[in-house]
């Protein structure tokens, strides 16, 4: 069987092109952002969503809080709230990667044992890809590190830069 790699070299022509030619922008002192993110759940392998805001006080330095919900799975949900730091770093024209830390806070709820409210500490990183100058994709991944509780967080969000 034979097969040909023109389709593949014609697809990534497209995509570079396409990506040289969408004007794109880099965390900046003074940037803010709004956004929703949502993904995966380690603790009890569910879904969960996400509001987020977006701070950067200075070049390399942003505040990020984050309220969201874990869907229901294996017979427990769960309200997060987060603030973390990310520390950006521009790794190309429009891509950026950061590494981050922070508090969160996470109430369980189990359907028979009542719930669970945590106090804990993220780690984690992420990429940050601007598709113009007001909008943003991400991909993040933090470990929630908690009393009983603790597990990951790995999710894919946009984001409305202003």
């Amino acid at each position: 069987m034979k097969i040909s790699i023109k389709p593949f070299v014609s697809i990534a022509l497209l995509a570079c092109a396409f990506f040289t030619a969408v004007p794109s922008a880099d965390a900046r002192r003074g940037e803010k952002s709004v956004g929703i993110n949502g993904g995966y759940a380690s603790y009890n392998d569910g879904g969960y969503a996400a509001l987020n805001f977006q701070y950067s006080f200075a070049d390399h330095v942003r505040i990020a809080p984050e309220i969201g919900y874990v869907f229901r799975n294996k017979g427990c949900s769960a309200f997060e709230a987060s603030i973390d730091m990310h520390f950006p770093f521009r790794l190309a024209k429009g891509v950026g990667i950061y590494p981050l830390t922070g508090l969160t806070l996470n109430d369980w709820n189990y359907r028979d044992d009542g719930h669970a409210t945590r106090l804990g500490v993220d780690f984690g990183a992420g990429f940050d890809f601007y598709l113009t100058s007001y909008l943003k994709l991400n991909a993040q991944a933090k470990y929630s590190l908690m009393n009983d509780t603790g597990g990951w967080f790995a999710g894919v969000g946009i984001g409305y830069v202003f």
